[in-house]
C-alpha cells in the first residue's frame, strides 16, 4: 500500500495512520485532542470485545487524559497528503489543531474487525462533548493504574477481558449441556429460530 505523506523521508505506522484517516473521513473536521483520545477508546473497546489491542502505539497518563507523541508525529506526517491539519480556535475560543480530510477518497487497509470497533467508538463519542470523553477515558482502568507521566499499560485489562470471555463461554456450554439433559427428560423450551436460541444461550 502506498501512503500519501507530507514529508516522504518519514515512516508512518501503516494500521495508526489507517485509524487515524478514518476518524478523519468519517467526522470530517477533528481537533488532536479528541482524535488522540478516540483511538485510546478503541483500544479499550477493542480489549473488552476481541481481548486484544487495535494498535500497539503507545499512550502516556497526561494532561487532559491518555495522550500520544506517536498520533501527534504521525498527523504531522500525513498532513499535506489523504488529511490536512490547520489550526483554527475551537468554539469555545481554544487553540487547536484540526484533522479534516484533503481528498475526495482514500483507500484504507483495515480488517472488518477493527471497522467495526471505529464505528462503535463514533457511535458512541462522535456527538459527545469533549469534556465528557475526557471524563470517560480517565475513569477507564487501565488510565486509572497509571500515574501521571507514565506509559499506560493495557496487559492487566487484557488478562482480565479473557478472563471474563472464558467465564462467560464456560456458562454458555454449561447450560448448553443442561439444556440438553432436560430436553432427553421431556422437559425444557423449544425454540422456534436461531437467534432465539442463541439469545437464551447468551443468557445463561
Amino acid at each position: 500500500m502506498m501512503v500519501h505523506t507530507g514529508q516522504s523521508d518519514k515512516i508512518v505506522n501503516k494500521k495508526l495512520r489507517d485509524i487515524i484517516v478514518y476518524f478523519t473521513f468519517k467526522t470530517k473536521y477533528l481537533t488532536e485532542i479528541r482524535l488522540t483520545k478516540l483511538i485510546y477508546i478503541a483500544e479499550i473497546y477493542s480489549i473488552e470485545k476481541f481481548g486484544r489491542r487495535l494498535s500497539e502505539i503507545n499512550f502516556l497518563n497526561y494532561y487532559y487524559g491518555p495522550w500520544s507523541q506517536e498520533v501527534i508525529s504521525a498527523g504531522e506526517i500525513l498532513s499535506g497528503g489523504d488529511i490536512l491539519i490547520e489550526f483554527d480556535t475551537t468554539l469555545q475560543g481554544y487553540d487547536a489543531s484540526f484533522f479534516k480530510p484533503n481528498v475526495d477518497k482514500t483507500t484504507l487497509h483495515l480488517f472488518d474487525e477493527d471497522v467495526s470497533i471505529l464505528d462503535d467508538v463514533l457511535n458512541d463519542w462522535e456527538f459527545k462533548k469533549t469534556l465528557e470523553i475526557i471524563e470517560y477515558v480517565k475513569s477507564t482502568i487501565p488510565y486509572k493504574n497509571s500515574k501521571f507521566g507514565e506509559l499506560i499499560t493495557f496487559d492487566e485489562h487484557i488478562e482480565e477481558s479473557i478472563s471474563m470471555t472464558i467465564e462467560n463461554d464456560d456458562a454458555i456450554v454449561s447450560g448448553t449441556i443442561d439444556a440438553i439433559e432436560e430436553y432427553n427428560m421431556g422437559l425444557g423450551e423449544t425454540f422456534e429460530t436461531k437467534e432465539n436460541l442463541l439469545n437464551h444461550l447468551q443468557s445463561l
